[in-house]
């Protein structure tokens, strides 16, 4: 979604792609992942990345919380 420094275009990558608000690139990571096998389908990396999202917080992962 957004490097370090920038600020986060939205906030669920499944939500922006329901409402397609995906630009080309983060659509583009999307059909990587199914390209790789990381993922059955676009819905499925949608949902993968939020999770990682979620689970992975950049800060408390940091700090090891």
């Amino acid at each position: 979604m957004a490097t370090p420094g920038e600020q986060k275009r939205f906030t669920s990558w499944q939500q922006a792609l329901k409402a397609n608000e995906l630009q080309p690139k983060e659509l583009a990571v999307l059909q990587e992942m199914v390209d790789s096998g990381q993922a059955d389908n676009l819905e499925a990396a949608a949902q993968l990345l939020d999770w990682q999202d979620e689970i992975l917080d950049p800060d408390e992962h940091m700090y090891g919380f």
